[in-house]
């Protein structure tokens, strides 16, 4: 074997260190922290959230590790299932470039090991930014060609390496131990189920799986456990024609790509986008359009006639309408862009049962159409463009278009850190009282000087 990838991944998650990192990506991984902590905390209180804590925490166990916004502890393994599933729930945590979650899958698993052994703030951070590097370069270098994607997909399949690196950096694993766990993690990870989440009109609604992020945060997490106790895992599970890649469903990889600019280039700071808006990614540009149009024009609603909006195909599998419950609905086009057009709050209030089963709201979402546009499309499966343009027709005769081509959050559009505080606030209001988010505030802005997570994770089990 020529390369050894698995190794040089190993050896870099192994080397790292808090004290190597630019002061700058510090600071951008406690903004990544905060806006997952939000995440968790909305997604607690939906319909998904609670079907998810119901049954963990009816299980118990030994007091490890924080449910967020669950009011209870359980084993480190439970909770990184459990908050890598609610920080998903609401489709409001960040992404890579439309190929899934990461945060999800590698903030709650750190935390969870992080609470259960008494980890410094420092330490979890050099394991968060190791986690984006090592797991995001083993997801972006092997994804599928656009004719295998049409038939096997594995959103969040990687990001079980994501998890595992999480753990096991926060564990502090050594060689043998590191290399067991990237065996075991790769060997258990998620199938590759995204062309079964039921996009079609007759398999809908969308199953509550989805990337996922709560599956890999569980498998990484229990990997690196099983893996510090002697468990044995395949030293060389990335490589060869047989290795990881395809078995989550490839027909290519890049091995270059796993290790490309490593310790150079850091992707929390480079490729993640964090989320104005808590549904599909894809959906974005077509949402900040409709925004923009909304704000300079001060238009409301009810003098819209129609809404046209211009994207690419999958976008268009989204112009669904009465969509059946919150997940679905974060993948019906024609609901999220009413939200946006109706000025309602992205997170938990988008998806209540009365916005939902609303009458007017399903009427006007009617008025909105989607149309596959052939240069936007080309973007998207070429260059990972996410874009669309909005033509907006009124009952006065006013008609309005804009096109947006870098959605906001993007890291070459990012929100603003009061417009990512603002939002953290609304998501955690449904969970702590005011003292209680300022807190949770001012912890993770002083993360890196946290002796261990403890006080953090307390305030976070909500009231």
């Amino acid at each position: 074997m020529e390369t050894w990838k698995t190794k040089e991944l190993v050896d870099y998650t192994i080397k790292t260190k808090y004290e190597n990192y630019p002061k700058e990506v510090i600071e951008k991984t406690k903004v990544f922290i905060l806006d997952s902590l939000g995440c968790a905390l909305g997604g607690s209180v939906s319909a998904l959230g609670q079907a998810v804590l119901k049954p963990f925490k009816a299980m118990g166990g030994a007091e490890e590790a924080t449910l967020i916004g669950g009011q209870q502890k359980v084993p480190c393994i439970q909770a990184a299932f459990v908050n890598g599933t609610t920080t998903n729930a609401l489709d409001f945590d960040d992404t890579l470039l439309g190929i899934g979650h990461p945060g999800a899958s590698v903030i709650p698993a750190a935390l969870a090991i992080g609470e259960a052994r008494k980890v410094s703030g420092k330490e979890i951070i050099n394991a968060i930014i190791t986690a984006y590097d090592v797991g995001d370069r083993i997801g972006l270098a092997i994804q599928p060609s656009y004719e295998r994607l049409q038939k096997v997909w594995g959103v969040g399949t990687w990001q079980t390496f994501s998890a595992v690196v999480a753990a096991a950096k926060t564990m502090k694993l050594d060689t043998a131990r590191m290399f067991n766990a990237f065996g075991v993690a790769g060997a258990t990870a998620p199938l590759p189920n995204t062309q079964k989440w039921g996009w079609s009109s007759d398999e809908r609604p969308i199953h509550w799986v989805k990337e996922p992020t709560g599956w890999p945060c569980w498998t990484g997490t229990t990997a690196a456990i099983l893996a510090e106790s002697g468990f044995i895992g395949n030293r060389f599970i990335l490589d060869g024609d047989n290795g990881f890649w395809i078995m989550a469903g490839s027909d290519q990889c890049d091995f270059d790509k796993m290790t490309a600019d490593l310790g150079h280039e850091f992707e929390i700071a480079k490729n993640i986008a964090i989320k104005p808006y808590s549904c599909c990614r894809w959906e974005h540009a077509a949402l900040d359009c409709i925004k923009q149009i909304k704000q300079e024009n001060h238009l409301y609603h009810d003098k819209v006639e129609e809404i046209i909006i211009h994207s690419f195909a999958w976008v268009k599998s989204h112009e669904l309408y009465d969509p059946d419950g919150l997940i679905d609905a974060q993948f019906c086009i024609p609901y999220t862009a009413s939200m946006v057009m109706m000025g309602k709050v992205p997170g938990p209030e988008w998806y209540t049962e009365e916005n939902l089963t609303s009458e007017e709201i399903s009427r006007f979402s009617k008025k909105i159409k989607v149309a596959v546009d052939p240069e936007l499309d080309k973007d998207y499966f070429e260059n990972d463009i996410i874009s669309a343009r909005v033509n907006i027709t009124t009952s006065d005769g006013g008609n309005f278009e804009k096109l947006v081509t870098i959605p906001s959050g993007d890291p070459r559009n990012e929100l603003s850190i009061g417009e990512i505080e603002t939002k953290f606030r609304s998501q955690a209001s449904f969970v702590l009282n005011d003292s209680q988010i300022s807190q949770v505030m001012q912890l993770v802005d002083d993360f890196e000087n946290l002796e261990e997570v403890t006080q953090l994770m307390n305030t976070l089990e909500g009231n």
